[in-house]
């Protein structure tokens, strides 16, 4: 009995220092700043770049693009979340779509300006 209360302590002391996260006391906190976009369309595909200008309180965490038209809302995510990125969309239909770019830190999540584009 005396293992298992001990095995419970050091369970519930990792869970503690593993949810801290980056300690931002005496900061105000910021999301990041998305500054240029641009889209390629490629065939049924397009590739799709952002950048981040700024995540000053926090790393990046996920960045991409959400895109859609009037029946379809999806996402891609780029690879590795860098101030600059890319993403690619799947197969599309002919069409004209849009693409919004995102990116997510610590404090929270910024979209950019919308990109439009067409699939011939």
């Amino acid at each position: 009995m005396r293992n298992f209360l001990l095995l419970l302590t050091l369970i519930q002391l990792s869970l503690l220092a593993y949810g801290c996260g980056e300690d931002r006391s005496g900061e105000q906190p910021f999301a990041p700043t998305l500054g240029e976009s641009s889209c390629v369309v490629d065939g049924d595909s397009a590739f799709l770049t952002g950048t981040v200008t700024a995540s000053p309180n926090s790393s990046l965490r996920e960045c991409g693009f959400q895109y859609g038209n009037d029946t379809l809302s999806a996402r891609c995510v780029a690879p590795e979340p860098l101030p600059e990125f890319t993403a690619v969309t799947d197969s599309l239909g002919a069409g004209d779509y849009y693409a919004v770019p995102y990116a997510r830190n610590g404090m929270g999540t910024s979209y950019g300006d919308t990109l439009y584009f067409v699939i011939e």
